[in-house]
């Protein structure tokens, strides 16, 4: 079984925006594709696991997300080569009634985090061992998705800094940026109840 880096998308790998729906407006967060880069030389898989609710909102196409995701991928290649093995996307919201609302996608889904649809699909799909892996994100919603899934966290100091205020949860550890977060998976070995702040 494989080992995994699931990362949050935005405010985790590119600078956070909010409703970000704009491929032009993504910026890499400082440090980031070096730190993709090291997990790509390490025995982890690194998977994106990202809510994109401007799909259910109507503010662009879900043709329009996928080309944000692809336009990620291109920034990280073209910095140092670094890539994605994988994005999984919710392009859903639950709460309907809108009048500028894409019904289609207003719907209560199993994949929009915390809910842990995407990585479970990711799990079957690379036949990943949630135990070995981790969910890192800089919200709290990522860590409760982390915890759903079993998999240990760490909260970033970056994008929304864990003051969403969704979930009451604590990370299994805590890290300045990307960088820091990688660095404590794959040279300090962050264990369950390891706390750094």
């Amino acid at each position: 079984m494989k080992k995994c880096i699931f990362l949050d998308r935005d405010g985790t790998i590119n600078k956070y925006k909010v409703l970000l729906h704009n491929k032009n407006d993504l910026e890499l967060e400082e440090g980031a594709a070096e730190a993709i880069k090291q997990i790509n030389e390490s025995e982890y898989l690194c998977i994106v696991v990202t809510n994109q609710s401007i799909v259910a909102r109507n503010i662009c196409t879900y043709e329009e997300a996928i080309a944000i995701n692809e336009h990620l991928k291109k920034l990280l290649f073209d910095a140092n080569g670094s890539y994605l093995d994988a994005v999984y996307m919710c392009p859903h919201h639950p709460d309907r009634g809108y009048p500028e609302e894409n019904k289609k996608f207003k719907i209560e889904c199993e994949c929009r985090k915390p809910k842990i649809g995407m990585v479970m699909e990711a799990q079957k799909e690379y036949n990943i061992d949630l135990n070995k892996s981790y969910l890192v994100g800089d919200t709290t919603i990522d860590i409760m998705t982390g915890k759903n899934a079993g998999l240990k966290t760490i909260l970033l100091n970056t994008g929304l800094k864990g003051k969403d205020h969704n979930y009451d949860v604590e990370p299994d550890g805590y890290a300045e940026n990307l960088c820091d977060a990688v660095e404590l998976i794959l040279k300090r070995g962050l264990t369950n109840g390891y706390k750094e702040k």
